[in-house]
């Protein structure tokens, strides 16, 4: 969340609007917005319902459990996965200039990233 942050302004350029999802109790996630300064919307989905539907839930591994892996998609105005990157683990993150390059070549009027 942190590295979309801090490219927030390109995103913008390609009129796209960031949004994050996390399986995480609404204070912890604002606790985390407020600490890193994350100005971009944060939905709370407590159930992971939204996670599991977009197949990137993990209920245990070293790392942790019941948990998302982290992942990005780049979902179209007619709601169509453009582009989809799942980590492998917590750390596995995607490249923020692979995600910039992807909207660059996507010709639309309004994107939304998850």
């Amino acid at each position: 969340m942190t590295a979309v942050q801090e490219h927030v302004d390109s995103y913008k350029e390609y009129k796209t609007t960031p949004i994050a999802i996390a399986g995480q109790w609404p204070r912890e996630l604002r606790g985390f917005a407020e600490r890193n300064g994350i100005m971009f919307p944060l939905l709370v989905d407590k159930d992971r319902s939204v996670i599991k539907s977009y197949g990137v839930y993990h209920w245990l591994s070293f790392e942790a459990y019941n948990i998302a892996r982290p992942a990005t998609f780049i979902i179209d105005k007619l709601g169509i996965i453009q582009y989809m990157y799942i980590g492998t683990h917590q750390f596995d993150l995607v490249d923020q200039s692979e995600v910039l390059e992807c909207l660059k070549s996507i010709d639309s009027n309004k994107m939304i990233l998850n």
